[in-house]
Order: C-alpha cells, then sequence, then structure tokens
C-alpha cells in the first residue's frame, strides 16, 4: 500500500466517508454533526494515492462521566473498507492525539461502536459506563484516553 497523507481539512471533505461508513442510511447532509463547525473543532482526512480513505473529527466537548481539564470528543472516526486492519485508522487517531497534546487537550473520548472496540483498545482507551444505543445506529459504549499522564 502506498504512504498515507494525512491533513487538516474541511468539514465538507471528511463527510463523504462519514455517511458511507458510518450513517449508509442518511444524507450526506445529515452526516454533518453540529460540533463540526465549532471554531475550535478540527478535521483529519487520510489519503493514499490522493483518495481519503480514512477520516476523524475531534470538538472540544466535556462528558458528564468523565473529568478533563481541556477534554475533546472523537467524532466521526471511520475508514474505508479497502484499508481496514492496515494501519491507516491509528495513524490518523494518533495524529489527532498528537494535534490535541499540542492544544493541551488531557483526555479524548468518544461514543464507540462495539465493532470498534478492539481497535480503540488496541490505541489505549479504556470504557466508561453500560452499553447504550443510539437510534438508526446501533449500540455503543463511551470510551476515552487520557491524554496527559496524570
Amino acid at each position: 500500500m502506498s504512504v498515507l497523507e494525512i491533513s487538516q481539512v474541511l468539514v465538507e471533505e471528511v463527510l463523504p466517508l462519514r455517511q458511507k461508513v458510518l450513517r449508509p442510511n442518511f444524507s450526506v447532509e445529515q452526516c454533518r454533526n453540529p460540533e463540526d463547525s465549532h471554531a475550535l473543532s478540527f478535521h483529519l482526512a487520510g489519503r493514499v494515492g490522493g483518495r481519503i480513505v480514512t477520516i476523524a473529527s475531534f470538538h472540544p466537548q466535556a462528558h458528564r462521566d468523565l473529568h478533563g481539564g481541556h477534554p475533546y470528543r472523537l467524532r466521526g472516526m471511520a475508514s474505508d473498507e479497502s484499508v481496514r486492519g492496515s494501519g491507516c485508522g491509528g495513524q490518523i487517531l494518533r495524529r489527532g492525539v498528537d494535534l490535541l497534546r499540542e492544544k493541551r487537550c488531557d483526555l479524548l473520548w468518544a461514543n464507540a461502536r462495539i465493532g470498534a472496540f478492539p481497535f480503540y483498545e488496541k490505541e489505549g482507551f479504556l470504557y466508561s459506563g453500560e452499553l447504550f444505543d443510539i437510534v438508526g445506529i446501533g449500540p455503543h459504549k463511551v470510551m476515552y484516553k487520557h491524554l496527559i499522564p496524570r
């Protein structure tokens, strides 16, 4: 496989893959999240051969059960089926974590799908709370990672 090129992009560039992988029964526009346009949010895209194959969006947002002085939420993390298992998802997540550490973010959390649990575990995320259902999408569990040693 070619080298993965990761860059910060506009939300419009992540929406097609977000829709394809995470919300195939929704329109691309319905895949926008309210936080996407927050001034401190950022979106990453990983390209192979010029084609976007993995994405992740990061938003400043606290979670009621998790304590952090400067928490961010990971949302819309997805990889095209053609690169799953190749390490592209881990690369883009780690790039996002590096950028968050530069911003002095101390906690990253996400609502993780059951199928993604092993991926997040491998990246050092821990579980919080019980399994819950997001209507129209499926079961999830909150997972989190401390980014700055406590």
